[in-house]
C-alpha cells in the first residue's frame, strides 16, 4: 500500500509540473500587475526540483512529499516558494503516520498544510493569496470526506469550491506582499498564488483520475 501511495504522490507532482509549465506565462502576467512577474518561473523551478527529488527517494506518500517540499523551497525562491514548499512538507509529515490513504486521512493532512500556511504566512482568507483557493478546497474536501465519499469524489467536489475561491480574488483588495501597495487598484485581477494553487489542485485531480482508471 505504501508503495502505491508513493506512486500516486509522484504522479500528482508530475502532473502539477506539466500544468504549471503550461501556465507559466499566464502566472507571470498576473504577477506582473503588482510584482516582478516571476511567479510562473518560480513555480516551474520549484516543481522541477520537487519532481526530481520525488523520483529518487521516498517509500511512502509522506516521505515523497517531505522530500519534494524541501526541494521546492530550496529551488523556487521568494516567499511564495518557501510557503509552497512548507505546505507540501506539512502534508507529507501528516501522512507519515497515516495507516490509510483515504479521504479522511488526506483531509487531516490538508488541514495541517493549511494551518502551516496561515501561521507562517500570517494570512487569512480574504487577504487575496493562495489561501483563498486552499481554504475553501480544504473545507469542502472535509465535508465530503465526512459523508463517506471516496478520495477522488471528495477531490472533485472540493475543486468546485477551489475554483470559486480563486475567481473571488479578482474582487479582493490585496493585503499582503507587493500587491498590497496598490490598494483599491489591486481589484480586477486574480491573485497569481491563488491561481497557481488552483492549477496544482486541478493537476492532482487529473493524477488521481488517471490512477483510478489504471487500477
Amino acid at each position: 500500500m505504501a508503495a502505491r501511495d508513493a506512486t500516486i504522490a509522484r504522479l500528482c507532482l508530475d502532473k502539477a509540473l506539466e500544468a504549471i509549465l503550461a501556465s507559466e506565462e499566464e502566472l507571470g502576467r498576473l504577477d506582473a500587475v503588482a510584482g516582478d512577474g516571476d511567479h510562473g518561473v518560480g513555480m516551474a523551478r520549484g516543481f522541477r526540483a520537487a519532481t526530481n527529488a520525488a523520483a529518487t527517494t521516498g517509500e511512502s506518500a509522506g516521505q515523497v512529499l517531505i522530500q519534494a517540499g524541501a526541494a521546492f523551497s530550496d529551488a523556487a525562491g521568494g516567499a511564495s516558494g518557501a510557503l509552497y514548499g512548507m505546505w507540501l512538507t506539512a502534508i507529507g509529515q501528516s501522512l507519515q503516520s497515516a495507516k490509510e490513504f483515504d479521504a479522511t486521512t488526506l483531509h487531516r493532512a490538508f488541514e495541517a498544510g493549511l494551518a502551516t500556511l496561515l501561521r507562517l504566512g500570517r494570512v487569512q482568507p480574504g487577504d487575496k493569496t493562495m489561501i483563498d483557493t486552499l481554504e475553501p478546497f480544504t473545507r469542502a474536501f472535509g465535508a465530503a470526506a465526512a459523508r463517506g465519499t471516496t478520495l477522488l469524489e471528495a477531490w472533485k467536489e472540493a475543486l468546485i469550491a477551489a475554483e470559486r475561491g480563486a475567481d473571488s480574488t479578482a474582487e479582493m483588495v490585496s493585503k499582503k506582499g507587493r500587491a498590497s501597495r496598490l490598494g483599491e487598484r489591486s481589484r480586477g485581477f486574480r491573485d497569481p498564488g491563488a491561481v497557481s494553487m488552483l492549477i496544482v489542485l486541478q493537476a492532482a485531480n487529473e493524477a488521481l483520475s488517471e490512477e483510478k482508471r489504471q487500477s
